[in-house]
């Protein structure tokens, strides 16, 4: 069955350590994008740990993920659910199987592929707490990553190891068949357990006594790679000494600039609405928290305009499978040596693994059109 990319921006929240709010984060994320009117689905991915369904009062026996794990249903989309908030849809986690935990590489593509495929404007991802490779390839699948976290030592630390984890992952995504850099980023990630440094400049005096011509892809994923931060718990007085110093550090040793949001003041009403989440954001205890709620969103909703117009006026497709990759690159390799010299084809075929859209405008730029890179209503005439 084909599956073809319906959503039009994949959100994922994600911290370091539990117990930070990502989950509670998560849910007033999608309830007020659906009460700026977009069409939203919340998923819960914290597969082993899911609770988005009790935070929002949804207690009965419902259908769920498990559902689609077991192939019970063909799709995703048989398995979402209302909430009591109008026109925000769910995707329970419940039922919990040990399979979910560590789905197999093909599963969890199809996982995907059937996410990306769901009719939504915003798709909104609770991801699993810590440092799970899942819950890392879930985040840096997603358009916007979302790092919540709280001002206490062990959560802080826990963001910077997630974002560490993440790079880490993301370079090996786009190396993986490198046949000498990949071992090397094996290597670092195994020795990566016993230090907090991120090594990436040691991996990069590799790169440049082996590959020289990938250094500046190196560079271009660490400074593309730009999560946005949300600080919980903490009044803006607070937030404003420890962001400078969270931004700071991420610079300096990862060379990832955190896109910093903004902050979600403590409220300790919020215990009292445990189960019914909405209901809290409806009280008037959760006026301030709604305000910051609604400055957040609209921070990114202006960063992810500009990176959408282009999609949305060429009618670009959205996902790219392997088969689409391939063939992307195998047109990359075919082009004569006037149009790109033999190191830039090998750049942008490494590219196709980080930003295969930005590929294909560079490909319309220089003259170069194919069926691929386009919505299947798209004609190319």
């Amino acid at each position: 069955m084909v599956v073809q990319r319906r959503a039009r921006h994949v959100l994922a929240v994600a911290g370091g350590k539990g117990g930070v709010g990502k989950s509670v984060f998560s849910i007033t994320l999608a309830t007020t994008l659906v009460g700026m009117g977009y069409r939203v689905v919340l998923i819960d991915l914290d597969l082993g740990g899911a609770n988005l369904h009790t935070y929002l009062g949804i207690l009965g026996n419902t259908l769920s993920l498990s559902h689609f794990f077991q192939k019970k249903v063909k799709t995703l989309d048989e398995v979402v659910i209302s909430t009591r908030v109008p026109e925000l849809k769910l995707i329970s986690g419940a039922h919990y199987l040990p399979s979910m935990s560590s789905p197999g590489s093909s599963l969890k593509l199809k996982l995907l592929r059937h996410i990306k495929a769901l009719d939504a404007d915003f798709i909104v991802i609770d991801l699993g707490a810590g440092m799970d490779l899942n819950t890392m390839d879930f985040f840096i699948a997603a358009d916007i990553g979302f790092i919540v976290t709280v001002a206490e030592p062990a959560a802080i630390m826990n963001a910077y190891r997630f974002i560490k984890g993440t790079l880490f992952r993301r370079l090996h995504g786009v190396f993986k068949n490198h046949r000498e850099l990949a071992p090397i980023l094996d290597s670092m990630a195994e020795d990566a357990a016993y230090s907090d440094s991120l090594m990436l400049n040691a991996f990069i005096e590799q790169v440049m006594a082996i590959d020289k011509a990938a250094y500046p892809l190196v560079n271009e994923i660490s400074a593309e790679f730009r999560p946005c931060l949300i600080l919980n718990k903490l009044g803006d007085a607070e937030s404003k000494k420890l962001v400078g110093s969270l931004i700071s550090h991420c610079l300096s040793k990862y060379n990832v600039t955190l896109k910093y949001l903004g902050n979600l003041p403590l409220v300790k009403e919020i215990s009292s609405y445990l189960l019914d989440i909405p209901a809290f954001l409806r009280s008037s205890a959760a006026a301030v928290f709604q305000k910051n709620i609604r400055g957040i969103v609209r921070k990114f909703l202006l960063d992810i305009h500009d990176s959408s117009v282009m999609v949305e006026k060429l009618r670009l497709i959205r996902a790219y499978d392997d088969d689409t990759i391939k063939r992307i690159g195998g047109i990359i390799a075919g082009l004569p040596d006037d149009k790109l010299t033999p190191t830039e084809k090998k750049l942008w075929h490494l590219r196709l693994y980080f930003k295969p859209t930005e590929v294909v405008a560079f490909l319309l730029c220089k003259g170069i059109k194919d069926d691929c890179f386009f919505e299947q209503l798209f004609t190319t005439q």
